[in-house]
């Protein structure tokens, strides 16, 4: 039997919304392995949750990146962002998954801390710096995914 370290690990999900379901569940099944774990569109723990959607409406063609972040949602969506990014000492990137997924998924390796890859590996959709991952785990190796995450390594 695999227990945790005195340390309970606290987990990022970093996914896209087009993710949402999946990355609920993973939070869901994380967290009765023991685990604390931060779901950026799991409201059910409190978290401030945006989508980009709700300012740029039908029309993100109208908006840049300079503009979208003067927005005052948007200043708020990043401020809780990364404090669960500061919070957290792993992260789990959830494929397939965009730019931001990424970038919070770099800055947690960045930091030092564990970054681990999971979800639909396809053909076409890879890059040499998935090297920085600790683990990559397809669907079907979720029980691995979760013994490395319990082994504190």
């Amino acid at each position: 039997m695999i227990t945790l370290a005195t340390n309970t690990k606290r987990i990022y999900i970093a996914a896209s919304w087009a993710m949402r379901n999946i990355a609920i569940t993973l939070a869901q099944r994380l967290r009765t392995e023991g685990f604390e774990v931060d779901c950026f569109c799991d409201n059910t723990t409190g978290r401030y949750i945006f989508n980009f959607k709700d300012i740029v409406g039908n029309h993100p063609e109208e908006w840049d990146a300079l503009r979208m972040l003067m927005e005052p949602e948007v200043k708020k969506a990043f401020a809780e962002d990364k404090k669960w990014l500061d919070w957290c000492d792993t992260c789990i990137l959830l494929l397939p998954s965009g730019r931001s997924a990424h970038l919070e998924a770099g800055y947690v390796k960045g930091c030092g801390k564990k970054f681990y890859i999971y979800g639909e590996f396809l053909h076409s959709e890879w890059d040499v710096m998935y090297g920085f991952a600790d683990g990559l785990y397809p669907f079907a190796q979720i029980n691995l995914l979760i013994k490395k995450l319990k082994e504190g390594e």
